[in-house]
């Protein structure tokens, strides 16, 4: 069995079940049991080639209950660009885009609020009519921010960053109504679709704000009908076709039946609606596994436990007619009572995130979404490479001075692949330093945790400022290896 062969293969489930289930909202720092044998411990995977180019897009819903959300985002998102920074090396080379929910309605025609293209997965640069450009010298539709050999920063805008933003990020609420948040991305990230901003061998971040469920819709029949009622074939035509021809729930021959409902899941044969992994397997073959890219996918949406896959259906809470069914909202940020309050299960939202082994899930129920944009940031600043070692360790010997901590330490080669490949690396002879990492007599490769300021801040979690570091003896790692940690908690 290998070296860490228990801890991953619990940390694999721990990565389905989603944030929250495995101790923190982080998937990548993880407080789990790792076997009957094992202490509670801290596990981390650390690329070993530092690449600092990242593509982040964030999806917008701008449909007509997204004001507040929107402007939940754009005062927090210094606080997710603060994180970004602590990478090693500082801000990355980033490249920002904003996305809407928008892609209309399928092609159908006379869709109220709902063109039949939308905005097509076209890159924005803010509300329609905005003056974001002007305002911000930006040129293109998306921020680019790259270092330069200098030590400079080529820009392609003169304002400040969290202030340009704020700008693009504000698109309003004039959107499609039935929101297509996975087919917009889909679009976006084409082949010749928003040129220069997908780059190869760049990270991806793909974050969505949402407070309603995904309805990528492949025919536009689905909308048709207007005036349907509630015993006609498609129902009466609200955002619950969305969830009646995407969704399947067990033992429900009626979706359209109030009351609560269980073991719901994408629907993976739905006539009119593209299934869930279409999308999976898009982002993920936009990167190929080994080759020092990541895909991060975040979501700040509805609550919804994907263990139970229970949810409600209840009658219109505008109307209270019960021939309008609708899925009842299952988190509010302030007022039960406001119609424009809260957010939706995300069912499909929620498969998505978490087929991705970088996946986070946060509540925009939160009346201050600042945790979630951190927590964001945090999954995007592990996957380019954070060293910190983000929990109070165990001192195997209280009665040394210094902390004695026991940490099993791997170099992985192709670590998401079936030909993965383990190197166990010892501890150095000290295994906590000041300095440097050295390796003492042997002047092999070895570890050690050194106090590491500029790159882990103190905080509660790591009040040391310790960072793992690996002294190589001049050997140098294949391309898009990592370095796999687990070192035991109290």
């Amino acid at each position: 069995m290998s070296t860490f062969a228990m801890t991953r293969g619990w940390m694999a489930v721990c990565m389905v079940v989603m944030a929250g289930a495995c101790g923190g909202a982080n998937p990548d720092v993880t407080v789990f049991d790792a076997g009957t044998t094992d202490a509670p411990g801290f596990y981390r995977s650390i690329p070993v080639t530092l690449n600092r180019d990242l593509d982040v897009l964030f999806l917008v819903d701008n449909s007509g209950s997204m004001l507040a959300e929107q402007q939940q985002l754009t005062a927090n998102f210094p606080g997710f660009i603060n994180v970004i920074q602590q990478v090693p090396g500082g801000l990355p080379n980033i490249h920002l885009g904003v996305l809407s929910s928008n892609v209309g309605a399928a092609g159908a025609q006379s869709v109220p609020g709902c063109p039949p293209a939308g905005d097509d997965g076209n890159l924005l640069t803010g509300p329609p009519g905005n003056t974001c450009s002007t305002q911000f010298g930006l040129t293109g539709s998306f921020i680019s921010d790259i270092a330069q050999s200098n030590g400079s920063r080529m820009r392609n805008h003169t304002g400040a960053l969290d202030g340009l933003f704020t700008c693009m990020a504000s698109l309003g609420t004039s959107g499609c109504g039935y929101e297509m948040h996975l087919e917009s991305m889909y679009r976006a990230l084409q082949p010749g679709k928003n040129p220069g901003f997908l780059r190869t061998a760049a990270h991806l971040a793909v974050i969505i704000l949402a407070d309603e469920d995904d309805c990528s819709t492949e025919m536009g029949a689905m909308f048709g009908d207007p005036n349907a009622g509630i015993s006609s074939q498609l129902g009466p035509r609200t955002s619950f076709r969305c969830h009646e021809f995407g969704v399947r729930c067990q033992n429900d021959p009626n979706p359209r039946t109030l009351g609560p409902k269980t073991g719901c899941a994408p629907d993976t044969a739905s006539q009119y609606m593209y299934e869930v992994q279409r999308y999976v397997d898009f982002l993920r073959n936009l990167k190929q596994p080994g080759a020092g890219a990541e895909v991060v996918v975040a979501g700040i949406i509805g609550n919804f436990d994907r263990a139970s896959g229970s949810l409600m259906v209840g009658p219109d809470r505008r109307t209270n007619d019960p021939n309008l069914p609708e899925v009842v909202r299952s988190c509010f940020t302030r007022d039960p009572n406001d119609p424009d309050d809260g957010a939706s299960p995300p069912v499909r939202i929620g498969a998505f995130l978490s087929a991705f082994r970088r996946g986070t899930q946060h509540t925009v129920c939160n009346d201050n979404l600042s945790n979630a944009l951190i927590d964001v940031g945090t999954a995007i600043k592990n996957a380019i490479g954070n060293p910190c070692i983000d929990a109070v360790l165990a001192d195997e010997n209280p009665a040394m001075a210094g902390l004695q901590p026991t940490c099993t330490v791997v170099d992985v080669v192709n670590p998401d692949a079936p030909n993965r490949a383990e190197t166990p690396v010892p501890a150095c002879e000290s295994a906590v330093q000041t300095g440097t990492c050295t390796p003492g007599s042997a002047a092999t490769p070895c570890w050690c945790l050194r106090p590491d300021v500029a790159r882990c801040p103190p905080s509660t979690s790591n009040p040391s400022s310790y960072a793992l570091e690996v002294f190589r003896a001049g050997a140098t790692p294949p391309a898009g290896a990592v370095v796999e940690v687990f070192c035991r908690v109290p």
